[in-house]
């Protein structure tokens, strides 16, 4: 820091401490010390935190023989567990605070370079009268703040010295302890990543020819895992940012050394997948098995689309709204076990879905090119119908590649759209451009409505994927299911279900349970008057007269006919 900007923060401190902590700059004695078991608690925490004793704040290499300064280590909250002073100038120092156990805080010691460190993480020294306390007026400290491998503050290390001595001494002392400060966290970092390489990444800026390094991490691929900036300023060369996951052969703008077994970086490993490995048959307990036992074309459509995903073909499967488009891609993904935690799912539809298409395309591409174990990025894009104009030109330079280039991707990915309209509609539409709809139409799975599948596998289907607790259906209600066209397909299906369960018992749907828009005409229905009818609103109003008789449209006398002439009984008095 400049010594403007050091002055500004100084004086800042001296009206906190005036103002704010009611500090007295007259006080004779100002630093209290703790006592000596607290003093030998803090130091073996220091300690563990270190690992161990620090031979970069060792004051025999900070501190030429005879020299005149004395040498603080302070932990985290400004509490000196380490001092020195030098031979002759024991008392003078003691006096005035310099020893094991003093409290360095600014809210007890006023204005002081220990604090003004912590506070900044900054190296920087407080002359003479900058001190808050008269009684320090006569010193020099310079001070450097220590930090983990995770650029955590865990202390501070201070040289304190005559405030008459030459400025050019002010300025060695900071160089010693920022020398000292940034070998310290550099062992703490190798330490910490003792099981990676480790080294260092350098470059200069060409106009002030300053030079910035980094701390670098790497697996044994030579993909950065972690890496720690050792300059305090508020610089941001872009060459030192975003590191993690790129290979140290992509950082042309760095010079790099490593640390460990090998002293060349590793060059990056490209997996050319050999053919894909596509299962035999698809299992009957998968859900993609499930959904093939519905047929209408569903077995062959299943077969196609699992071998153009297994070679990474982005696939669009559409069809009318609510044959079930994301819950097949859903089950492609499972059966060749492509779903993980990096897989994502974007409806076009949602607000806001520019951005996080954005998004999720760039970590699906970098991915692809920096592969985590054996995981294979995987997206999802819903409606794609409703792309906006700002989503479709993203999406558009994201497909429109040189095939040979898909090639060269470490792990390619695994791309599905789902459209809930027919191939045929989104031709004749003019909402997505030609360029982009035979982008995402590379390949085609259309799936067929309920009405061309077998219901009565469709209905255990989605009773099995929607609903938790097992149903019952009457042999009425299901034949009125089977017998019904089911224009909105499973998402009507499921909503019919729902609607059932709420207004019936809960447990078991009855032919009454059902909307009536299922049911034929009550004149129909008036003719035959079965027995069944009878149970099964009795059933789904657990024998309660008054509601059966108004979900069958009769009186509760006619109802009480009913039974007695069935000879039917309450459960409970059989």
């Amino acid at each position: 820091m400049d010594r403007s900007s050091v002055e500004k923060l100084i004086r800042s401190s001296r009206d906190r401490s005036r103002s704010l902590h009611n500090l007295s700059s007259c006080t004779r004695s100002p630093i209290l010390r703790l006592q000596a078991d607290e003093i030998n608690h803090r130091n073996e925490k220091f300690l563990d935190q270190i690992g161990g004793a620090a031979s970069e704040v060792d004051r025999s290499v900070l501190l030429p023989s005879r020299s005149r300064y004395s040498l603080l280590i302070t932990d985290a909250d400004g509490i000196v567990i380490e001092s020195y002073a030098p031979e002759g100038m024991e008392a003078e120092f003691q006096r005035n605070g310099l020893v094991r156990g003093s409290v360095w805080d600014e809210r007890v010691a006023g204005t002081n370079g220990i604090s003004m460190s912590m506070q900044t993480g900054r190296v920087l020294t407080v002359l003479g009268d900058e001190h808050f306390y008269t009684c320090f007026h006569g010193f020099s400290c310079s001070s450097a703040p220590l930090m983990d491998a995770e650029n955590n503050l865990i202390g501070t290390i201070t040289l304190v010295g005559s405030v008459r001595r030459r400025q050019e001494e002010h300025a060695l002392c900071e160089q010693v302890i920022r020398r000292a400060s940034r070998q310290f966290q550099t062992r703490l970092f190798r330490t910490f990543h003792s099981d990676k390489l480790t080294g260092r990444a350098l470059s200069q800026d060409p106009v002030s020819r300053r030079l910035f390094e980094t701390l670098v991490a790497c697996d044994d691929a030579g993909v950065v895992v972690s890496y720690l900036p050792l300059w305090r300023d508020s610089a941001r060369p872009s060459a030192h940012q975003d590191l993690v996951g790129r290979h140290v052969s992509d950082l042309k703008d760095l010079n790099i050394t490593l640390r460990g077994p090998v002293a060349v970086p590793p060059r990056r490993r490209v997996m050319h997948s050999d053919l894909p490995r596509i299962p035999d048959r698809i299992e009957k307990e998968t859900t993609l098995g499930r959904l093939i036992k519905e047929g209408g074309r569903l077995p062959i459509l299943a077969e196609r689309a699992r071998k153009l995903v297994a070679h990474r073909v982005p696939v669009l499967i559409c069809g009318a709204p609510g044959v079930g488009t994301e819950g097949f891609a859903k089950a492609l993904l499972e059966e060749q076990g492509l779903i993980s935690p990096v897989g994502v799912t974007l409806d076009a539809a949602r607000n806001g879905a520019e951005a996080d298409l954005s998004e999720a395309l760039t970590s699906v591409g970098f991915l692809s090119d920096y592969p985590v174990d054996n995981v294979v990025p995987t997206l999802i894009l819903r409606n794609i119908e409703s792309l906006s104009a700002e989503a479709q030109l993203v999406l558009e330079r994201f497909l429109d590649v040189d095939p040979s280039m898909s090639g060269m991707k470490a792990r390619p990915p695994a791309v599905l759209f789902t459209a809930g309209r027919a191939w045929s509609e989104l031709e004749r539409d003019d909402s997505i451009p030609r360029s982009l709809l035979y982008l995402l139409g590379q390949a085609v799975v259309e799936l067929p409505p309920v009405a061309q599948r077998e219901c009565d596998a469709v209905l255990d289907n989605v009773i099995a994927e929607s609903f938790t607790d097992p149903i019952e259906i009457a042999d009425s209600a299901r034949d009125v299911l089977m017998g019904y066209p089911w224009p909105g397909n499973r998402r009507e299906m499921h909503a019919v279900l729902r609607e059932a369960l709420i207004c019936g018992n809960g447990r078991r749907i009855n032919v009454t349970d059902l909307p009536a828009r299922l049911l034929p005409s009550r004149q129909d229905a008036a003719k035959e008057r079965p027995r069944a009818s009878l149970k099964d609103a009795l059933d789904s109003t657990n024998w309660n007269v008054s509601k059966a008789a108004r979900l069958l449209g009769k009186s509760r006398a006619t109802i009480n006919r009913w039974i007695a002439s069935e000879g039917l009984q309450r459960p409970e008095q059989r």
